[in-house]
């Protein structure tokens, strides 16, 4: 293919669904150009992953991607010698995986399905040495059910999400975000946020026991790997930065104060 028909067809299909990660294709074709600042883009959050990638040794491992969306963590662990299977529940993210993937050629091999993680189809897949869970769980109307789910096939899980960034971390609280469907991006629309200990002591539910941490409160998407089995990067200590105690209950004193006013006005208005 040359520059032209793929910079045609990277156009295509970004006029059916927005690109959402940025890849550079042969000929310098960008499907999603521009500087990457927010931990949620993709460039971004590898950069905070590769640790965590070089620490488990992806080398030979079966890894299964999780609402992978364009599939661009998946490439990259097929590239560092992963057993790659992205799946994601929108076909038009999968459409765009497969032709990344064919742009790209030998030594980019994954299978990429659409697969809805309460399907049978997903119940039978065998189970994986790694789970990978990018910017999902806060996507999920009810991820209890979801991360039992994603458990069943994994005894390690890498979660990086939109985590609940006020109050402690060691409160475990879930927030139902106040944003409405998204209509132009039904699956990415958001619901629950949740806070480190709320999604640990999920993960503590269903027989995980082990957790690594990361965490900076300026940002807005958090990491946390766990497992069921001890492993060398556990044994690291957690990459968290403290907001601090006045911080936090000043935090805590804003959203309070504004809930009392939304009730007095409530009454008021009645």
């Amino acid at each position: 293919m040359n520059s032209d028909d793929i910079q045609k067809r990277v156009d295509e299909l970004g006029a059916l669904q927005a690109w959402n990660h940025n890849y550079t294709l042969p000929h310098g074709a960008e499907t999603r150009p521009g500087a990457q600042v927010s931990h949620g883009k993709n460039l971004v959050k590898l950069e905070r992953l590769k640790p965590l990638f070089d620490a488990v040794g992806l080398n030979g491992k079966s890894v299964l991607d999780v609402g992978c969306n364009e599939g661009f963590f998946s490439l990259h662990m097929a590239g560092e010698g992963a057993k790659v299977m992205g799946i994601d529940i929108d076909e038009q993210r999968i459409a765009k995986a497969r032709y990344v993937q064919s742009v790209l050629g030998e030594g980019k091999v994954v299978r990429f399905d659409s697969l809805d993680i309460y399907s049978p189809q997903f119940k039978a897949l065998d189970r994986f040495d790694l789970c990978l869970c990018l910017g999902f769980i806060h996507r999920v109307p009810d991820p209890f059910s979801a991360i039992a789910a994603l458990a069943d096939r994994a005894d390690m899980i890498i979660f990086e999400w939109k985590a609940l960034k006020f109050g402690p971390h060691d409160d475990a609280f879930a927030y139902f975000s106040p944003k409405s469907i998204d209509e132009a991006d039904y699956y990415g629309t958001e619901y629950w946020l949740l806070s480190y200990a709320a999604l640990e002591r999920i993960l503590l539910r269903i027989g995980f026991k082990h957790f690594h941490r990361i965490d900076d409160p300026r940002q807005r998407r958090a990491i946390l790997v766990a497992g069921r089995q001890q492993h060398h990067l556990f044994e690291r200590p957690d990459q968290i930065i403290h907001r601090g105690r006045l911080s936090a209950l000043l935090t805590h004193g804003k959203r309070f104060l504004r809930t009392v006013v939304n009730i007095i006005t409530g009454r008021l208005n009645a």
